[in-house]
């Protein structure tokens, strides 16, 4: 079976549960919460999908890496790791969350900038998105150096590139086409 289908039967199976139980929104941020641990130590995965670590003490690292003790996460836990379904964790959290923006109508829209945005900037961007999608719009704001300035935003699929950095990048292939 197709591991895209497998993450996708287990997080719309979660996340119908999750809805039910009016927890959707903290399963949620779990699934964030969880996504932001992964990042931060690269290790964990290596240890979630370890055979030689018990069940248990990957339960233990999970829960602790997602800050959430909610019942019905803790049994969603239980059945990825009683199915050995470890390696999916990290397909599950960007499906769990396309369901949960899609169900709440939530763009997410990506800020890249040369250095870190400022809340005004921030506030800018979040109410033109809202006014162009008309969707609830959640801001994750990155810092690339390399863009030189300007900025890019990815909004769902669609990527706007302001960046010095292309535009000096297409101004060069210009040249060199002459």
């Amino acid at each position: 079976m197709n591991i895209g289908s497998i993450a996708i039967r287990y997080c719309r199976a979660l996340f119908e549960e999750a809805r039910a139980a009016q927890v959707d929104t903290e399963i949620y941020q779990a699934f964030s919460i969880l996504q932001q641990s992964l990042k931060a130590a690269p290790d964990i995965q290596g240890v979630l999908v370890s055979p030689r670590i018990a069940k248990d003490r990957k339960m233990s690292l999970l829960q602790t890496a997602s800050q959430c003790d909610v019942p019905l996460w803790t049994r969603f836990l239980r059945l990825v790791l009683d199915h050995q379904r470890e390696d999916l964790l990290r397909v599950m959290i960007f499906v769990y969350q396309d369901i949960y923006r899609e169900h709440h109508q939530i763009d997410h829209v990506v800020l890249g900038t040369a250095t870190p945005a400022d809340a005004d900037i921030q506030r800018r961007v979040v109410e033109k998105v809202h006014s162009y999608t008309g969707r609830k719009v959640e801001l994750e704001t990155l810092v690339r150096p390399e863009f030189i300035g300007g900025f890019c935003l990815l909004i769902g699929d669609r990527l706007y590139d302001y960046s010095y950095r292309t535009k000096l990048q297409n101004i060069r292939k210009q040249l060199w086409n002459k």
